[in-house]
């Protein structure tokens, strides 16, 4: 078959096109980044007063989110129980017009009471609380998703030490919660930065965040 010089050109144009729409698109994926969170976990202790408080970081040149979501875990915390030491004997006398403290011995004064010497020990340690907590919420930058969270799983809910929610690898999803909420708190939540994640409740408890994050944003 006999090849025009019109036909070559043509030719030459098709080529010409399809290397530049690949182009474009190896430029694309290389400028475009994702980040991909799965379990990263963030421990803090709360109590009534105080919640346990966590901040989530997402890049400012976020393009979208793919996956947010998160599970909590309550487990006992420690606490140190002392630093190991001990006191020795301690003489206490007593008289008409003074006290003296002496180390070694005792000089009561049959006329006054008097404290016999004694010792005290002090073991070093570190002892595990059970966390008690009830009322327990879930805010993010300030927005209460409580209700939001209990409906995804029928109402079942955190109630004690454990990890939440309970079924298997099911986790709470923050995406599903902000669709029913109104757009300036979906706005607030969804925007890039720090969030703010605060674990409310009564009580003394050891709270643990395990968060799922995926999103796109712009490779600089």
């Amino acid at each position: 078959m006999k090849v025009t010089y019109d036909s070559a050109l043509n030719k030459i144009a098709e080529r010409i096109a399809d290397r530049t729409a690949e182009s474009r698109q190896d430029q694309l994926q290389r400028r475009n980044q994702v980040v991909d969170i799965y379990g990263m976990e963030f421990t803090r202790q709360g109590d009534t007063n105080h919640p346990a408080v966590f901040y989530i970081s997402v890049s400012p040149d976020l393009i979208y989110y793919e996956r947010f979501e998160f599970k909590i875990i309550i487990q006992p915390f420690a606490m140190s129980i002392g630093s190991g030491g001990a006191t020795g004997s301690t003489a206490i006398r007593v008289n008409e017009t003074d006290l003296v403290v002496n180390q070694n011995t005792v000089s009561p004064n049959p006329h006054k009471h008097t404290t016999q010497p004694h010792n005290h020990s002090l073991d070093a340690g570190v002892s595990l609380f059970t966390s008690s907590v009830s009322d327990f919420e879930i805010w993010i930058e300030g927005i209460n998703l409580t209700p939001y969270l209990k409906a995804q799983y029928a109402g079942s809910w955190v109630d004690g030490e454990g990890v939440f929610p309970t079924k298997g690898l099911s986790n709470y999803d923050l995406l599903k919660a902000v669709g029913f909420m109104p757009t300036w708190q979906q706005g607030a939540i969804l925007a890039p930065g720090y969030k703010k994640v605060e674990l409310k409740g009564t009580g003394v408890f050891n709270a643990t965040l395990v968060n799922y994050l995926k999103y796109s944003h712009v490779n600089r």
